[in-house]
């Protein structure tokens, strides 16, 4: 039985607004041969970049994407999670909104919109056996993190402590 935790990236979606992305830099005139490549590359890591887990089987597995590239994944044996973590991620504060005059904040938002796995507010952690920690979900919304959070819970049993 495969359970994704969610929102899973939508990778039909994403091939398409690369495309388009990378349209001007591939076709225009004033971008250089060498910069090309470096267009492409820079946009496939902003669109093709995710953070993917699932409850497969007996085995909780995270497998990253770097620019539609998938790295090896991540298995934890259920049975050996003891614990679950779930942590709110600390925001911009005051200090930082006097230095940048707001700039981080705005720049915060965005990248909360753009990729929720990496700046996400909301993080879900499974703890094991041998106190190894690994990031089972993180992203925005409380309806994503209270079905994941159930999700890990009902396949684990595993207690969950809130900070």
């Amino acid at each position: 039985m495969d359970r994704p935790l969610g929102p899973l990236p939508n990778w039909t979606k994403r091939w398409i607004v690369f495309g388009v992305l990378i349209l001007p830099a591939l076709f225009s005139s004033k971008v250089s041969w060498v910069a090309k490549p470096f267009a492409v590359a820079m946009m496939a890591a902003l669109v093709g970049s995710a953070h993917v887990s699932r409850v497969s089987g007996t085995e909780l597995v995270t497998q990253l994407f770097i620019a539609f590239v998938p790295r090896k994944p991540k298995r934890v044996k259920l049975k050996f999670i003891v614990q679950i973590e779930a942590e709110n991620r600390k925001g911009v504060g005051a200090i930082d909104w006097m230095l940048f005059m707001g700039f981080n904040w705005v720049m915060d938002r965005i990248m909360q919109w753009i990729w929720p796995w990496m700046a996400g507010e909301l993080e879900l952690w499974v703890v094991t056996a041998r106190d190894k920690k690994l990031l089972a979900w993180r992203g925005n919304g409380d309806d994503a993190f209270q079905a994941n959070l159930a999700t890990l819970t009902s396949a684990t049993g595993a207690s969950v402590r809130r900070q």
